[in-house]
């Protein structure tokens, strides 16, 4: 805040600086015309030798500097020379608030140049001004004065006027000076928002006239006064504006603090309204959503995964004990040692259960470490075709290589988890298949898609969603040796996921089911796809 008063004061400053500047070049320009016109028209009327006497007391009278320079002298450069010998003016002025100098050709008097120092109208200015103009009035006569002042007019910043005596409203000391004294007088006059004005008045012996110059602008510098004011103003609009702008995000901010004290307090429903502005806090409201979401969807499927998993170790838990009952009261050696065999059998499949679980802990709970390689997915999906036929079991399972380039055949992924998928894929099949279980992979722009179909009775439209749920049997009275825990689909739809893919399932042309595993050929595709 600090930085920023300083910066709006030194831009002020600059402004104020500016400004002044560039009104005082006008204003020097403007009124010092026609006077240094005037001037160097009445040396021109004066014989060479009287020039520089005359021009001397004219400086004395109007209490400034004023001489006569040749063009060597003054060291103009070749654009002040060709605007002085066409009739023109040379103002040179330092930094504006130094006193400047006017240039101005004589008239008829080559290579003789007017030179005046000033910095603004002064009293003594505007008199000695007044004086000069009543001798150059009085060198015509009364008649020609009204064309003359007309040319006058044309030239002064200001006005120069005949006025009748009985219009004047003058105080009884002026009054006395300009008519019984014969002197010329000055007034200085305010107006509002404007500054200070002198006009000057002088009395025409030959008509009884007065002779009014001005008013005429004293001119004023900007004061520093005002750089307090702009300065104020500019911390007001400055204020406002960011108050305009503070105050909606301070309710948006209110509103994410009051959904996340929600959730701190337990409500995993709570949710951030987002009114679709894509701005850092409207980004922010919609990670906040998104990772309320997945701490709501990690909460449920751990709460599921242990009531799942407490009743799916019951069963093998309560086998082996069973059975070493069994082998306790049994005497016969070889039925005990069936009784062995059967616990051991039990104690495998709480391995594969717990190697499931954690499997699934691992994909659902975080981001795992995917090592991404170019797969050549014909090559591995012919492997999966020669350790499903290594089973032994009487179904038959084909890959059906499509035609496509060699190019075409690989694909971006983690090959142990893609060899998973299709693996789960036809395990699945070839449980279920009749006869018949199915390979093959096509390319659909950017996407990579592999499919396994079998002939056996398929799944129910309503059931294909559940199928991918974690502890999901469709067939309750499946045994232990036809089917798994129900978690083999719900991890591979996590790898899919983590693949950017998906996992899906719908009905084969062979009339039993088709379980599908899509994703982006290559990872940086991703998003477009």
């Amino acid at each position: 805040m600090i930085l920023a008063c300083c910066l709006i004061g030194f831009a002020a400053y600059l402004s104020i600086e500016t400004a002044n500047y560039f009104r005082i070049e006008f204003y020097r320009t403007r009124l010092s015309a026609g006077p240094m016109t005037l001037i160097s028209d009445m040396v021109a009327r004066q014989p060479p030798d009287q020039r520089v006497a005359y021009l001397e007391r004219i400086a004395r009278s109007m209490d400034t500097e004023l001489g006569l320079r040749s063009a060597e002298t003054l060291k103009l450069r070749p654009e002040e020379k060709k605007k002085l010998d066409r009739g023109g003016m040379v103002l040179r002025g330092g930094d504006g608030r130094k006193k400047a100098i006017v240039l101005t050709q004589i008239p008829g008097v080559p290579d003789q140049y007017l030179y005046g120092v000033g910095e603004h109208i002064t009293e003594s200015q505007a008199r000695g001004l007044a004086l000069l103009m009543v001798d150059y009035l009085s060198s015509e006569a009364p008649s020609q004065w009204d064309a003359m002042l007309k040319a006058v007019n044309a030239r002064f910043g200001f006005p120069v006027k005949r006025v009748a005596p009985h219009l004047l409203e003058l105080e009884p000391d002026k009054r006395d000076q300009l008519f019984n004294k014969h002197e010329p007088i000055v007034l200085f006059s305010q107006r509002r928002g404007s500054g200070t004005y002198v006009t000057s008045m002088v009395l025409l012996p030959k008509t009884g006239e007065v002779l009014v110059l001005g008013p005429q602008d004293m001119f004023n510098w900007y004061p520093l006064e005002m750089l307090v004011v702009i300065v104020l103003f500019c911390l007001l609009a400055v204020g406002l504006a960011a108050y305009g702008l503070v105050k909606p995000l301070e309710l948006r901010l209110s509103t994410l603090e009051k959904t996340v004290l929600r959730m701190r307090g337990g409500d995993l429903s709570a949710r951030v309204e987002t009114d679709g502005r894509r701005d850092a806090i409207g980004q922010l409201a919609v990670t906040l959503n998104g990772m309320a979401e997945h701490i709501q969807r990690l909460l449920s499927a751990q709460k599921e995964l242990t009531r799942a998993v407490s009743h799916e170790l019951r069963t093998p838990v309560a086998r082996i004990r069973f059975g070493l009952e069994m082998m306790v009261d049994e005497e016969n050696v070889e039925r005990r040692e069936k009784h062995f065999e059967d616990i051991d059998r039990d104690i495998d499949q709480l391995d594969k259960l717990i190697d499931e679980i954690l499997t699934y802990s691992k994909l659902e709970e975080g981001t795992p470490v995917l090592n991404f390689t170019m797969i050549d997915l014909d090559a591995l999906l012919r492997r999966i075709e020669q350790e499903s036929r290594a089973l032994g079991k009487p179904i038959a399972v084909d890959y059906v290589a499509p035609d496509l380039s060699a190019e075409k055949r690989f694909a971006e992924g983690e090959e142990r988890y893609i060899h998973r998928i299709v693996q789960n894929f036809v395990g699945n099949a070839m449980r279920y298949a009749n006869s018949h279980v199915r390979i093959t992979y096509e390319v659909i722009g950017d996407l990579f898609r592999i499919d396994v179909d079998d002939d056996g009775p398929g799944i129910p439209p309503e059931d294909r969603q559940r199928v991918f749920q974690p502890f999901t049997r469709l067939d309750d009275s499946r045994t232990r040796t036809s089917g798994g825990y129900g978690l083999g689909l719900s991890i591979v739809a996590r790898i899919a996921f983590w693949h950017g893919g998906k996992a899906k399932v719908g009905e084969s042309d062979m009339g039993g089911a088709r379980f599908s595993f899509y994703w982006p050929r290559l990872q940086s595709l991703r998003e477009s796809s």
